[in-house]
């Protein structure tokens, strides 16, 4: 598998619904290596100069019950490339963390308590 690093610079990602847990095909929890389960976090991908695509990042639980639309910052953004023998091919999203985005705050005026 190839690993794609993202750059947060240029994309915009926003919740698009409730986390659910990833499993395995037989229904068990998939794990992430360091043994916590794996949540499925629903997104929209908006890249500059492109429209918004929806896609799943797949996050080490437990994730925070997000509002839909908030935006996020996600740590070690990563998408895989990957491939099976059978040739199907795809990438997957990954992540670290999900947070929200802190909004900017505005600068108080000079003087201001």
């Amino acid at each position: 598998m190839k690993n794609i690093p993202i750059d947060p610079a240029r994309v915009r990602i926003l919740v698009a619904g409730p986390a659910s847990p990833a499993t395995n095909q037989d229904g068990s929890p998939r794990l992430a290596r360091d043994g916590r389960p794996l949540a499925n976090l629903p997104v929209l991908v908006l890249v500059e100069g492109s429209r918004a695509e929806s896609a799943n990042v797949r996050v080490p639980g437990p994730v925070p019950a997000f509002p839909e639309l908030t935006p996020l910052r996600l740590v070690g953004f990563v998408a895989w490339y990957w491939t099976l023998d059978n040739g199907r091919s795809g990438i997957s999203l990954t992540a670290a963390e999900a947070h929200p985005e802190q909004a900017a705050r505005p600068a108080s005026p000079s003087g201001a308590r």
